[in-house]
């Protein structure tokens, strides 16, 4: 025969020699898991380190991904979850100076940067080692034009404000494999795209950022927005625009805002990124301007909200001593310290948590402006929700530049 086939033989059974032994393993063992069940100081925050809502029980009939979700369910839910991630992102980040997070990159001088929704925003707008084609910028381009001629039509001015990344802005502090493309970046080259339609108002954010941050620090070390300072200058920035879309006369001053106090030791604030990485006490930072202070004082400013929450995505604020002045603003998370400086300004607005203008709620608002705003890493979503019209052509000669 080739080979042996016979069977292997059977084990013998285990010996009871060291049964005390085996007991008190089991006996741990159920006592971690009975630990992490009642003693978890970090329950009910499953979101806190992914920035993210916890998994929702499934409803409805059942379906095929309906053991899936009751599982994604459950691990939100399992109370030693969150120490166990606290744990291995206090090894990555403070014994292997990594980020546990893939979405969150580690600068240099304690600066933190988001990587983008997808993990790849600084490899499209930072290092060019993904493309972003030249179809993508004229496409935005031919949007924002095909939106300015639909309001125009209604008598209806049109702002749009890309804001910079904080990666464009403070890229000194960037690791240093991380390399600027050699050409223009994405960012760039849309600017000079939206310039071949001489109506289209796209106010430049990077410019006076850039100019304010040789002043103090423009956007949080810790966080992926900007601070109340960077906004105040895109808050100028973008106002002045509208006013010269809407006429002086029609809107004669920008309502003047103010710095909160700075308490030196006291106010202290960590960041988006910070709390994804856990909360590390070492990304911790000045709050040198804080926000949390100006949204306190709401009831010392006139504009104020007066939508009860419950159509999400929607704010509407009104403001009795500002001009005559409707206006919507279809905005990001980058806008949410603007909110409180643009509302005192208008008798009435709807800010909008979205890419797409919708032509109903156009109608149903009638308002005098439409500002829009996007972060500079989702400039290719506004073609992804074209408003109706007839087709539009991307211009192939720059117009001659203006006076």
């Amino acid at each position: 025969m080739a080979g042996n086939l016979d069977l292997p033989a059977v084990p013998p059974e285990a010996s009871d020699r060291f049964r005390l032994r085996d007991v008190a393993l089991l006996a741990g063992c159920a006592a971690v898991l009975l630990g992490t069940l009642l003693l978890d100081p970090l329950h009910g925050v499953a979101a806190h380190f992914e920035n993210r809502a916890l998994a929702e029980w499934p409803s409805g009939r059942p379906g095929l991904d309906w053991l899936a979700r009751i599982d994604a369910a459950v691990s939100d839910r399992y109370r030693g979850r969150n120490a166990l991630i606290a744990l291995q992102h206090a090894i990555v980040v403070d014994g292997l100076a990594s980020s546990p997070v893939p979405n969150v990159l580690l600068g240099r001088d304690g600066w933190l940067f988001f990587r983008g929704e997808d993990g790849h925003a600084l490899d499209v707008h930072v290092r060019g080692t993904r493309p972003f084609p030249d179809a993508q910028v004229d496409a935005l381009a031919v949007e924002l034009e095909r939106r300015r001629r639909f309001l125009a039509a209604h008598g209806i001015a049109y702002v749009v404000a890309i804001v910079p990344d904080k990666s464009t802005i403070y890229a000194e502090h960037l690791p240093a494999w991380v390399t600027r493309m050699p050409g223009p970046t994405p960012l760039e080259r849309a600017m000079a795209r939206l310039s071949r339609y001489p109506e289209l108002r796209v106010v430049d954010l990077a410019t006076p950022l850039r100019a304010g941050k040789a002043r103090e620090q423009v956007y949080y070390r810790t966080d992926s927005h900007w601070n109340y300072l960077g906004a105040t200058i895109a808050y100028g920035a973008i106002m002045s625009a509208v006013r010269d879309a809407v006429g002086p006369d029609r809107l004669p001053s920008i309502a003047p805002v103010e710095r909160p106090p700075f308490v030196p030791g006291v106010d202290r604030y960590r960041g988006d990124l910070a709390r994804m990485l856990g909360g590390r006490a070492r990304y911790e930072e000045d709050d040198v301007a804080p926000l949390g202070k100006v949204l306190a004082s709401a009831a010392s400013r006139c504009g104020r909200r007066i939508d009860d929450g419950r159509d999400a995505g929607f704010e509407t604020y009104v403001c009795d001593r500002a001009p005559p002045l409707r206006a919507v603003m279809l905005r990001d998370s980058m806008a949410i310290p603007l909110i409180p400086m643009i509302s005192e300004n208008f008798r009435r607005i709807v800010y909008v948590s979205a890419r797409r203008l919708d032509p109903a709620l156009i109608e149903r608002e009638h308002p005098d402006v439409v500002i829009e705003e996007m972060v500079e890493r989702s400039i290719n979503a506004p073609a992804a929700f074209p408003i109706p019209g007839p087709p539009l052509a991307a211009p192939t000669v720059a117009p001659p530049a203006r006076p």
